[in-house]
Parts: structure tokens; C-alpha cells; sequence
């Protein structure tokens, strides 16, 4: 489920727990508290104060980490050069069977 499906959920929730949705900051507790780790972590670094700050730094560390994943896998491909006809680095120390063969 998305940060922004989340929040949704949350929110429509909220009515089935009015001693939660009438205070700001159990409000914004109770959201973090069903936030992934990593995403809690995050939003909670972000410090937010109040409960419409916390799903706003959700959301967008959320895309952040998602834009950041999808590039991810394109640096890492275009940034090893490949060299043709390239051989692996000799050890300073001969193998038994290069010494065999001296």
C-alpha cells in the first residue's frame, strides 16, 4: 500500500476512534506508529508537528526513496566502465601450478 493510500485509509478510519482523531498529536503518533520502519525513521528525522506534516513528509520521502530506486539500477550499470579484451589483476604470488611450471 502507498503513503497516499495510507493516509486515505487512516483518515476514514479516524471515525471509529474519536478519543484518537479529536487530539492532534495522538492523531500523528498512531500514524507513524503503522508506517513501515524505513519510512518511520525517515518522517520521524523530519519531525513533524502535527499530523497533516507528518502524512505531507510521508508521502513525499515515500516518492523520494521511489525516484531514488528506479534510478538506482541505471547508475550502476553505466557507471563500471567495460574494457574489451580486459584480463583479471595476476596475484604478486604465483599459484602452485604457475610455480609447477617455472
Amino acid at each position: 500500500m502507498s503513503a497516499r493510500e495510507y493516509a486515505r485509509r487512516f483518515s476514514s478510519l479516524l471515525e471509529y476512534v474519536p478519543h484518537v482523531a479529536g487530539r492532534e498529536r495522538a492523531k500523528r503518533t498512531k500514524f507513524l506508529e503503522g508506517l513501515n520502519e524505513e519510512l518511520y525513521s525517515l518522517v520521524l528525522s523530519s519531525k513533524p508537528k502535527s499530523y497533516a506534516e507528518a502524512v505531507d513528509s510521508t508521502i513525499d520521502i515515500e516518492e523520494g526513496l521511489r525516484n531514488r530506486r528506479s534510478r538506482r539500477p541505471q547508475v550502476a550499470q553505466s557507471s563500471r566502465p567495460v574494457v574489451q579484451g580486459a584480463q583479471p589483476s595476476q596475484s604478486s604470488h604465483p599459484s602452485p601450478q604457475q610455480q609447477l611450471a617455472q
